[in-house]
């Protein structure tokens, strides 16, 4: 600018002089300051066919302010060129990344229709480059799935099987993303959920092959007991392994049910469940184990009735009173609390007795986990106890909750569905 600045009074100041050896000073200056502006019109014509041409190659020569501008618009045009292949190189690693993955992806729009996908989810949904453009649920029309994608929240995910397999299972997770777009994860679940299949049924069949054994040998065993002949060592003998065949038949029963829970895909038969009379067998059953050892009462409305599969809330309800029974010590309370709601019911499990660890809590529900290993060894649990109660909860549309303190007593709270007739 200070250069342009400079050359226009330059050519003003000679403009003025030569006009006055000629007479005409105010002539010569517009004459001047006319050649001046068609010079510089031409500089910015040649600059704006330069831009026009997408600023390919170097240029226009120019000084002063019009030069600063060209050179100034040259940097940006390299810096952007080099931006724009940065970005095409992190764009084509991002799909080459997403080519190598064995999860399908897809980005669906707004609408739900199909934007792009990669290899793999091209194969596991059988898609073809005519698919762009084509709602998700055009292809595929499961119910389930077009609920699922339908909805506003993505929670979790769906299993189905594929359009073009049906021997191939699928894992469908989705979430939103940008301009309300939706991104889909599709995996191939096929071999985990065989494997899954298998172990059940090998869980299950082990236990029920374990129970042939099992009783022969409790029958030998009360057999041989009964003989007068047998010493005190010997008695001792059979009533420890009597007792080790017990825990064995407990454990196969345990198995045997998880197995059933876990593999049973059916509904359970939902009936009305007489609560008070169910807690009542409970607490008999509860009473012979504890043999007066503990206290326990019950706190519950009768003709109270709730939703559920018999046998499934017997497991449940009897799982958590017989562990609060085990699991403490003589003179404990234990009280069993229903309290009723507009639309569901609470069956709280409180003692007074050693408590759980906090740390311990959250894995309670898993499998062959003990809190206190010494301690659920001597009293003959399984580990399996909490994981049947989780599982037939949950396929009776119930929850568990466990409120408890290292040597301050524990509290198990059921909550679960009401009956219609006893909603108020």
């Amino acid at each position: 600018m200070h250069t342009e600045i400079w050359r226009a009074l330059l050519v003003g100041l000679f403009s003025v002089l030569f006009g006055l050896s000629l007479g005409a000073p105010i002539t010569m200056l517009l004459l001047g300051l006319g050649i001046y502006i068609l010079w510089t019109f031409r500089i910015i014509s040649r600059l704006f066919r330069w831009i026009d041409k997408g600023m390919n190659g170097l240029p226009p020569d120019a000084d002063g302010v019009w030069g600063e501008i060209s050179d100034t618009l040259n940097r940006q045009r390299r810096r952007h060129r080099r931006t724009q292949e940065r970005m095409r190189r992190t764009i084509n690693r991002m799909t080459r990344i997403t080519e190598a993955l064995e999860e399908g992806i897809l980005v669906l729009r707004s609408d739900l229709t199909m934007d792009w996908w990669n290899r793999s989810a091209a194969t596991l949904l059988g898609l073809r480059s005519s698919d762009r453009d084509t709602a998700i649920t055009n292809l595929i029309r499961d119910p389930n799935f077009v609920s699922y994608i339908s909805q506003q929240d993505f929670a979790g995910s769906i299993t189905l099987s594929a359009v073009n397999q049906a021997q191939t299972i699928l894992q469908l997770s989705a979430s939103r993303f940008g301009q309300d777009e939706i991104v889909l994860v599709v995996t191939d679940v096929t071999r985990i959920t065989n494997l899954e299949k298998l172990r059940k049924e090998f869980v299950g069949n082990v236990s029920h092959e374990l129970r042939t054994p099992l009783t022969v040998m409790r029958g030998y065993l009360e057999t041989l007991s009964d003989m007068p002949d047998n010493s005190e060592m010997v008695d001792k003998a059979y009533t420890q392994m009597s007792d080790q065949v017990g825990r064995m038949e407990a454990l196969a029963n345990d198995l045997i049910l998880i197995s059933r829970l876990e593999s049973d895909t059916q509904k359970p038969s939902i009936e009305n469940v007489d609560l008070y009379k169910l807690l009542q067998g409970v607490v008999e059953e509860a009473q012979l184990i504890s043999d007066g050892k503990h206290s326990i009462q019950l706190d519950c409305e009768e003709g109270l009735a709730i939703q559920s599969d018999a046998k499934d809330m017997h497991s449940v309800l009897g799982n958590i009173v017989f562990n609060a029974v085990r699991h403490n010590p003589q003179g404990a309370a234990i009280v069993i609390k229903v309290n009723r709601f507009s639309s569901f019911i609470t069956v709280s499990v409180r003692d007074d007795g050693v408590g759980i660890d906090m740390r311990d809590i959250s894995r309670l529900t898993e499998r062959f986990y003990r809190g206190d290993s010494s301690r659920s060894s001597d009293t003959g649990g399984t580990g399996l106890g909490l994981a049947i109660v989780k599982h037939a909860l949950t396929r009776c549309g119930g929850e568990l909750k466990i409120n408890s303190r290292l040597g301050q007593g524990a509290e198990f709270i059921c909550r679960l569905p009401i009956s219609s007739d006893q909603k108020s």
